[in-house]
């Protein structure tokens, strides 16, 4: 059974995806395990902050990382590792 996750749990495992090369909303939705609306929300959220770019390819949308949310990826995961190893806790 999957915990509660919050925010940024929420925002890494979807990012995650994304860097992972999934693209496709409706798969993104079930893996994510996340609705519809938030889903927009955190499409509008990762572009304004700099971390996603979207670009239209014909009838779909393509979803890549930036620079900027490649970083923040690798900074959670060294700082989930790190807390992991010093405290036991698992983010």
């Amino acid at each position: 059974m999957r915990k509660n996750r919050n925010e940024v749990q929420i925002i890494f495992e979807f990012m995650l995806e994304i860097n992972d090369g999934n693209s496709q909303t409706s798969s993104l939705l079930r893996k994510v395990n996340i609705p519809f609306n938030k889903y927009q929300e955190l499409i509008q959220q990762l572009k304004d902050r700099g971390m996603l770019s979207v670009t239209p390819d014909g009838s779909k949308t393509v979803l890549e990382l930036t620079d900027k949310g490649k970083e923040f990826l690798e900074q959670y995961k060294k700082f989930s590792k790190m807390m992991e190893k010093s405290y036991g806790l698992s983010l």
